[in-house]
């Protein structure tokens, strides 16, 4: 249950609501001039979602640090997991369909289109950025990883 004496808790509690705050009013400015029919209920809308995405995020983030704290158990570990797979589809599926679907009597295809691409852009440089292997310390240290002193042969 809830324990508001751990501040991991208390603070990723705290997020999810600011973050179901933010959500809320970002529906509501995006909500007011969706489908777009001018330069301006785009620039409306685009607020809007981005505030709504936000706000998703915000609560996502809130849950995961919620759990942080928790002991490594198998059931934590799968609730990280899930929570990682709704941000990604949430950033890279939802955010860029609801903007299309708003966008969708204004504009230039070709603009959609580059937006399109930029998302795929993004999506490719994240799985780069984490496939990477880390950097190996160079050099000897002198002590494992237990803390006793290393011998040479």
């Amino acid at each position: 249950m809830l324990q508001f004496d751990e501040g991991h808790r208390g603070r990723g509690l705290l997020a999810v609501i600011a973050g179901l705050i933010l959500g809320a009013i970002g529906a509501v400015v995006a909500s007011k001039a969706n489908p777009a029919v001018s330069t301006g209920d785009a620039v409306v809308v685009s607020i809007g979602l981005l505030v709504l995405l936000a706000g998703s995020l915000l609560v996502l983030l809130g849950v995961a640090y919620w759990l942080g704290g928790s002991g490594a158990t198998w059931v934590i570990a799968l609730g990280k997991a899930i929570l990682v797979g709704l941000a990604v589809v949430l950033v890279f599926v939802v955010a860029p369909a609801m903007w299309m679907t708003a966008m969708s009597l204004l504009g230039p295809e070709w603009a959609k289109e580059l937006v399109s691409l930029l998302y795929l852009g993004v999506m490719i440089a994240a799985v780069v950025v984490l496939m990477r292997t880390p950097k190996k310390k160079t050099g000897p240290s002198g002590v494992s990883a237990y803390g006793r002193t290393l011998i040479r042969r």
